[in-house]
């Protein structure tokens, strides 16, 4: 995995601010690319979602935000500001973008799903 952090749009956030805005996600994801190194097989976002009902006590698959992800990792709602993320992870599901208000942008093959995770 590769992480990049978004010092252009959050000049003010450390690094560190910006891993621990993403709570326990970026250690599910994590755990997700290690439990593919011991055999099991999971796409991201069942794993994800696994993993906050375990937490949480609810599903990740049924709370989804609408609006879009553009190819430049930007979630656009309408009538609202563009989102940046504040980080991006490039994973074999492909990329994971970490927004502020805990919203998630999810890989799903050749789209996004974006969620709200707090």
């Amino acid at each position: 995995m590769q992480i990049t952090y978004n010092k252009k749009h959050y000049p003010e956030m450390s690094t560190h601010d910006m891993w621990a805005t993403g709570g326990y996600v970026p250690l599910w994801v994590v755990e997700w690319n290690l439990r593919h190194a011991f055999g099991v097989e999971e796409n991201l976002l069942d794993h994800l979602d696994n993993s906050y009902k375990s937490r949480a006590g609810l599903s990740v698959k049924d709370r989804p935000l609408g609006g879009e992800i553009d190819a430049e990792g930007v979630y656009r709602y309408p009538e609202d500001e563009p989102m940046y993320p504040y980080m991006t992870w490039e994973t074999r599901d492909g990329t994971v973008y970490f927004y502020p208000y805990s919203v998630m942008g999810i890989p799903t093959g050749s789209e996004h799903y974006a969620v709200r995770m707090d």
